[in-house]
């Protein structure tokens, strides 16, 4: 009932501090964010910040992206990927998979690199012919996955191992057996580095793409679960659990720069130009760091549970998504940003544009513009 009421305030609240002043500008999109309770895809106007309207699925969806002209969700238990024609907002074909999608990767080209499990493989869909080209078996189930022009890195833990894989022909290129079990990777920007992350061990294992050679293990103060690039590739945020800090690598380096300060509990991030939003899972905060001066540019109170945050294209709004209540927290950026230090040199909560709601139980979500 508490809680009941502190939306309807907060709703309240942003209704009437919006009174008599100009509107600003929206984006002119669409927000598709995936609801796994609800076995659909729920679809919302950005320009109007409203959703307007649901299309079902057969199966629950667990990621979205857009390739092709087209939206794709991928159904982990209904072995399929489900293809949203994103101009008359319904499912137009599916995909059917020999395995159950973990996750997906989308090359310049139009091919979709998937992982399995049971069975555990890698696969090569066309996404424009609509059919699986190319199937990989993998010696136990991945964790994670990346690819960076031709070649592709997947992370399996219980073998402490990064495999190695050339594209389009998921031709095995090689196997390092990095000590530790890491779940989450990701490609250097140039592509000749892996950068993977063990959260038992506490550290960045970096390889050679090309030769497969270990090359360094970073320490690092949180177990590394989530990665984040800044604009020309040359620093990477990492967040994770143990400290109230966001880790920053040099991946061209091989090196630990700093570790700083992020709000309660740092988990998801996106990067726009010099800045860094995190959002915070124990305050309920959106945290919007300066990458320049590594300091807080402003904090944003976005409701209980935070979870995701997509950033519009026009660097205009921080779009926080909620993943139980599937409600979307606007944050115009701009206005955030509209320094007050307060008292005592502090950073005070700037106020939220606006709430709207989606589909509960929100598990991925991706901005599309009109028209794309």
């Amino acid at each position: 009932m508490a809680g009941d009421i502190s939306r309807r305030a907060l709703l309240a609240g942003l209704a009437a501090s919006a009174c008599g002043k100009k509107r600003a500008s929206r984006y002119s999109g669409w927000l598709f964010v995936a609801s796994r309770g609800g076995k659909s895809v729920a679809v919302a106007d950005l320009a109007y910040f409203r959703r307007t309207t649901t299309i079902p699925l057969d199966s629950a969806p667990e990621q979205l992206f857009e390739a092709v002209g087209r939206v794709f969700a991928v159904c982990h238990d209904g072995q399929v990927l489900a293809e949203i024609d994103p101009h008359s907002l319904r499912v137009v074909a599916k995909i059917r998979l020999p395995g159950k999608p973990a996750a997906a990767r989308i090359t310049g080209n139009g091919l979709a690199v998937i992982l399995t499990d049971q069975p555990n493989l890698l696969l090569a869909v066309d996404l424009s012919q609509r059919r699986v080209i190319g199937r990989l078996p993998l010696p136990a189930a991945a964790s994670d996955l990346d690819i960076n022009e031709g070649q592709a890195a997947v992370a399996v833990p219980t073998r402490n191992s990064i495999i190695r894989i050339n594209l389009p022909g998921l031709n095995l290129t090689g196997t390092t057996d990095v000590g530790v079990p890491c779940a989450t990777l990701r490609f250097r920007r140039d592509g000749k580095t892996i950068l993977a992350g063990s959260p038992s061990a506490r550290e960045i294992v970096s390889i050679d793409c090309a030769t497969g050679k270990l090359l360094a293990l970073l320490p690092l103060p949180i177990a590394p679960s989530r990665f984040c690039f800044n604009g020309n590739g040359g620093q990477m945020f990492v967040t994770g659990t143990g400290e109230d800090a966001v880790a920053i690598v040099k991946p061209f380096q091989n090196e630990v720069d700093q570790t700083i300060l992020a709000g309660r509990t740092p988990y998801a991030m996106a990067v726009s130009e010099n800045l860094l939003f995190v959002t915070n899972l124990e305050s309920g905060d959106l945290t919007i760091l300066d990458i320049e001066t590594r300091s807080p540019a402003a904090t944003v109170h976005v409701g209980e549970n935070p979870g995701e945050v997509l950033l519009t294209p026009d660097g205009q709004y921080a779009l926080v998504i909620d993943p139980r209540t599937g409600n979307v927290s606007v944050v115009r950026i701009p206005t955030v940003l509209d320094h007050d230090p307060g008292a005592l040199g502090k950073v005070r909560a700037k106020p939220l544009f606006t709430v709207f709601p989606t589909a509960a139980d929100a598990r991925s979500a991706i901005i599309v513009p009109f028209g794309a």
